[in-house]
């Protein structure tokens, strides 16, 4: 399989029509290739289906970035056709990430009997991505339908054809810039207001990883690895906020008081850590990490 990278190549003057196509196809075609893997092999490698989501979701986000470049119906076909198939992952996923750590403490009662409860619940997650795989890659309609979206990229009703890419990068960002900067000033010890900040990072961060062959270095050297790191903060909260979903439900259908009292530590350790590190993030997202940002970012918020 091709070695995929989060990075486009391109430069300030190209066409923006040029780029959109080699961003499009760099984002669509690891999701078919993880897809293909995680439904054929999916126990040799848990990191297939965990690829099929990154790659699902940075491929909306390259298709939200260039829709005005896209015919709608085409778009939309393949954009619920993304989400269906990172829909389709999502449990397989949970169930092993929740397993690595059963297996981990196996030793214990209560967590070897509910591994193998897991083990037998991740066989049935398998089976969406089996239909989605089926339904879109066995036959041949997904790789089809992208390749006539790719045909069909061009500038619809805005801009000039001959743009640069700069140009029509800078107006791109820009919003996505204003968005996250907004998100960061509110109240951050609200569970709701700090994951809408964690979106609004990634968003900014899937738009530097399409836009940044149209600024400077500055952005991918110094504003990327920063926004990287809020990410990364920001996505253990959310882990941790999601781990106390899953075992809440795996305790609702427990009948094993052995078992029950097992999840029931996990979900306490799962709230202090979900505590201690929402406090960690309001002490490092401060006045400097934040200026730090603004000055990666000055040239495409000034527009100089």
């Amino acid at each position: 399989m091709a070695k995929y990278t989060k990075w486009i190549d391109a430069s300030p003057d190209e066409m923006i029509s040029e780029v959109a196509v080699r961003s499009l196809r760099s984002r669509i075609e690891p999701v078919r290739d993880y897809l293909v893997l995680a439904a054929e092999e999916s126990g040799k490698d848990l990191e297939y289906v965990h690829q099929v989501r990154v790659w699902s979701r940075r491929a909306v986000a390259a298709i939200n970035i260039y829709r005005n470049l896209l015919p709608k119906r085409r778009r939309r076909w393949m954009k619920d056709q993304l989400n269906g198939i990172r829909r389709a992952s999502n449990d397989a996923r949970d169930d092993d990430v929740f397993a690595e750590r059963l297996a981990a403490d196996k030793d214990n009662p209560g967590a070897a009997r509910l591994l193998k409860k897991v083990q037998s619940h991740r066989q049935q997650s398998q089976e969406p991505i089996a239909e989605v795989y089926g339904q879109l890659v066995e036959t041949g309609i997904f790789e089809r339908r992208a390749e006539k979206l790719l045909e069909r990229v061009r500038l619809r009703g805005v801009g000039n054809p001959k743009d640069k890419f700069c140009e029509w990068a800078v107006e791109r960002i820009r919003p996505q810039l204003r968005k996250f900067f907004a998100a960061g000033e509110d109240d951050l010890t609200s569970a709701t207001a700090l994951h809408q900040f964690r979106i609004r990072g990634k968003k900014l961060r899937y738009a530097v990883e399409l836009l940044a062959g149209a600024f400077t270095d500055e952005i991918r050297e110094v504003g990327h690895p920063l926004i990287r790191n809020l990410q990364d903060r920001l996505g253990e909260i959310n882990d941790h906020a999601t781990a106390r979903v899953r075992l809440k439900s795996w305790m609702d259908h427990s009948d094993d008081k052995e078992e029950a009292a097992y999840l029931q530590e996990m979900l306490d350790d799962e709230q202090r850590q979900l505590d201690d590190q929402r406090g960690e993030f309001l002490s490092w997202w401060n006045g400097k990490r934040e200026k730090d940002l603004r000055k990666a970012f000055a040239s495409v918020i000034s527009g100089k």
